[in-house]
């Protein structure tokens, strides 16, 4: 990140910054920095990366390193990240903000032979990878899956606000680069044991959907292969989630089939 601007003035003090983004997940976060901004409502957010090097000089600035130790260096046609989001800052009041990048939304895979197979989504399609929210404001989803019956690789949870999510369109690829679930608002995969956690979501109502991919032709790579039938304890329903500020709620769900 080499630069950060609200209503396209550079924020003063913010210096070049590379993140590992893989060591901050399930709601570990990494410090930009501490900044004394005017009190007043900002309308956009602006990141600007530097796609050739990194804070130390070193080549590429952004990319992937995959488990055999290949560097795919990504970049799109734009460098500049603008969230339009109204940010009220208040005169003496220190607030925390949170951009989430979601790489789900943020890197597609490409097909073909060459080592590398990573680059960034379209230019466009940049904006609704990275979301900000006001860390006292948010919530949290947490939980434990149980799941003997769908033989899934992987499960994925997907966070949606409650009403937007449409199983037909979400399920198809979207978008000129092709992502699934593209609404949205956060994931997590679960984990070994059952358990996942969706952290920073803006206090509101929620639904949750489970995905299941496995790697059917055994080439390294997972397919979606559907949704999970959930069930949970009495009076939680998975399409009526309603998260407050400051607090974690736990959703244990059992997978009693799978929606192909």
């Amino acid at each position: 990140i080499a630069d950060i601007k609200l209503d396209g003035v550079s924020i003063p003090g913010f210096t070049k910054t590379t993140v590992d983004l893989e060591a901050f997940q399930n709601g570990n976060t990494k410090t930009l920095g501490t900044f004394n901004l005017g009190g007043k409502t900002y309308s956009t957010i602006t990141f600007v990366l530097d796609f050739d090097t990194d804070a130390s000089g070193n080549l590429p600035g952004c990319y992937i390193v995959s488990n055999s130790g290949v560097k795919s260096k990504l970049q799109t046609t734009s460098n500049v990240i603008t969230i339009n989001n109204n940010i009220l800052i208040q005169n003496g009041v220190a607030s925390s903000i949170v951009a989430d990048f979601d790489l789900r939304k943020m890197i597609v895979h490409q097909a073909g032979s060459g080592s590398d197979h990573f680059d960034f989504v379209t230019a466009a399609e940049m904006p609704a990878a990275l979301r900000l929210v006001f860390e006292s404001g948010s919530g949290t989803i947490s939980g434990t899956l149980t799941d003997n019956v769908s033989a899934s690789g992987k499960v994925v949870a997907y966070a949606y606000k409650k009403g937007t999510y449409n199983r037909t369109t979400e399920m198809q690829a979207q978008g000129a680069s092709g992502i699934e679930f593209k609404n949205a608002v956060s994931s997590a995969l679960v984990g070994p044991g059952g358990s996942y956690q969706l952290h920073f979501l803006q206090s509101g109502d929620y639904e949750i959907h489970f995905a299941s991919y496995k790697d059917t032709n055994a080439d390294g790579e997972y397919e979606l292969k559907g949704t999970l039938i959930v069930v949970g304890a009495v009076g939680i329903d998975f399409l009526n989630l309603n998260i407050a500020a400051n607090a974690t709620l736990t959703i244990n769900a059992t997978a009693t089939g799978v929606l192909p």
